[in-house]
């Protein structure tokens, strides 16, 4: 049955894979045979998961803030001098800030839309060349996007 699940010699991206739920959606691809991408802004935290995840296959890190038109330009950039195609691509950065309705800044709504709705956006299209070089007829490239409950419960009463 572990036979129906294989990626061997595909190739992944994984945005925010430096830990907790990005982490853990490399290591399962990791297993299954695929070749990863781990990007996050944060470095040391990208360093620690290759470090964790290299004995399983091939994994490699890019550090990234996708918040920034920048930010996806250079991961973008990375990528394209690194791979031709991209089988998937896992949107799976999140930002969030916790303030209540009533005291919400401008700046946090400007982070967490920048990162979870525009930088997903932004990626997704950049990466089409790509994902469009390694889809076939029978097995077309993908584009997974995560999603956190906290995107279905509103802010505390401010």
């Amino acid at each position: 049955m572990t036979d129906m699940f294989r990626v061997d010699g595909k190739v992944a991206v994984v945005t925010g894979g430096g830990r907790g739920i990005g982490l853990m959606i490399a290591r399962g691809l990791l297993q299954a045979g695929a070749s990863v991408y781990l990007s996050s802004r944060k470095a040391a935290e990208l360093d620690a998961a290759v470090a964790e995840l290299s004995p399983l296959g091939s994994v490699r890190a890019i550090p990234a803030d996708l918040g920034t038109v920048e930010g996806v330009d250079a991961l973008v950039a990375d990528l394209a001098g690194r791979e031709d195609k991209i089988h998937a691509l896992f949107n799976n950065a999140g930002a969030a800030w916790g303030a209540p309705l009533g005291e919400f800044p401008e700046s946090g709504f400007d982070k967490v839309m920048n990162v979870n709705v525009k930088g997903v956006f932004m990626l997704t299209r950049a990466l089409v060349p790509m994902l469009n070089a390694a889809a076939t007829d029978g097995d077309p490239a993908r584009v997974i996007n995560t999603g956190s409950i906290d995107g279905i419960v509103p802010p505390g009463k401010g």
